[in-house]
């Protein structure tokens, strides 16, 4: 519908007046004399700006239920959130990266040990080995006043064996639980076949 004469002649007499700004106000100004009709003065829906970087990382929200922090940004581009940090607070945050041992790791589990209580293991840069973790257990027979066996042995290692034990940093505290196969009681390479896989999960 055309506006009319007079309608036009009060809209430009009250922007002369008003004078407003920018559009935005001229257009509140004009709105509130109720000389523009209702389509303008409509306000558009703000068009939401998604905070996820993918389709299937807003799916997989949606699934889980999750809420992303307001004060966090993601790691994708433009601090987008990704389907990888939605994992990450979806999965229960895993304990530190402990400096141990596979033995010494394994001893502590099965004995409900708490190895974090460790600040810094005997072994290179502080590792945990299986000795430390037995110190956080006083031995039965140590309690009963009697003396604990010497296990101070020196261990046979064949050259191939050794080899491995510098290639996955397999400290002597950890052949504890190594039966030898090689002649005179010698650690070979196949002895230590259990123990890689078991690093090889840990990492």
């Amino acid at each position: 519908m055309a506006t009319s004469a007079e309608t036009l002649s009060r809209i430009i007499t009250e922007l002369v007046k008003a004078k407003p700004g920018d559009y935005d106000a001229a257009v509140e100004l004009l709105a509130a004399k109720g000389y523009l009709p209702k389509k303008m003065t409509e306000k558009k829906p703000v068009k939401k700006v998604s905070i996820f970087a993918s389709k299937a990382a807003e799916e997989l929200a949606e699934a889980k239920g999750l809420v992303w922090p307001e004060d966090k940004e993601g790691s994708g581009n433009n601090g987008k959130v990704t389907v990888k940090d939605l994992k990450t607070l979806s999965e229960p945050k895993s304990a530190k990266k402990v400096n141990a041992s596979p033995t010494a790791l394994q001893y502590a589990r099965d004995n409900g040990l708490d190895i974090s209580k460790i600040a810094s293991g005997s072994g290179a840069e502080g590792k945990i080995l299986l000795k430390d973790v037995k110190d956080l257990k006083v031995p039965d027979d140590v309690e009963k006043g009697e003396e604990s066996e010497d296990d101070g042995v020196k261990l046979k290692i064949s050259p191939s064996a050794a080899k491995l034990m510098k290639q996955y940093e397999i400290d002597e505290e950890d052949l504890a639980e190594v039966e030898p196969t090689g002649k005179n009681g010698t650690i070979v390479a196949a002895d230590l076949k259990e123990l890689i896989e078991l690093i090889k999960e840990e990492e």
